[in-house]
C-alpha cells in the first residue's frame, strides 16, 4: 500500500502544481513517493544553463518542438520521441530552438524544491 498522503491514481495538468520559472517557462509538477514528473512548456529560443543535481537522477522526453541538449559534454539535437538522461552529478543544459517545446522530466528521488 502506498504510504504517501494525497496521491492520485489518475491526474491531468489541471490537478498538478503549476508554476512559472525563468520569467516565461511554465511547468506542471506531480510528486509521488519515489518519483517526480515535471512537464515543461518552453517558449522559443529559451535556454537553461549548465547545472547538475547532487542527489537526483533525471531523465526526460521531448513531447513537441526541438531542443539542443548537452549532457556531460555531449551535444545533440532532440526532436519529439527522443529521450535524454542525466545521472546524479552530471552537468546538463538545454537550448530551445525557434518553436515552443514541451519536455517531460522525471526525477528520482523527488526534488524537495519542486514539491508542492
Amino acid at each position: 500500500m502506498n504510504a504517501q498522503k494525497n496521491w492520485k491514481a489518475f491526474f491531468n495538468a489541471g490537478q498538478m502544481r503549476k508554476e512559472t520559472v525563468e520569467g516565461d517557462v511554465v511547468r506542471y509538477i506531480y510528486t509521488g513517493e519515489h518519483l517526480q514528473v515535471v512537464e515543461y512548456h518552453f517558449p522559443p529560443n529559451k535556454s537553461f544553463p549548465a547545472h547538475s543535481h547532487d542527489a537526483h537522477e533525471q531523465m526526460g522526453y521531448v513531447v513537441s518542438g526541438k531542443a539542443c541538449f548537452t549532457v556531460n559534454g555531449q551535444k545533440k539535437d532532440l526532436s519529439p520521441g527522443d529521450w535524454y538522461h542525466a545521472p546524479v552529478g552530471v552537468k546538463h543544459e538545454v537550448s530551445i530552438y525557434d518553436e515552443p517545446t514541451v519536455l517531460l522530466d522525471f526525477f528520482s528521488p523527488p526534488r524537495d524544491d519542486l514539491k508542492g
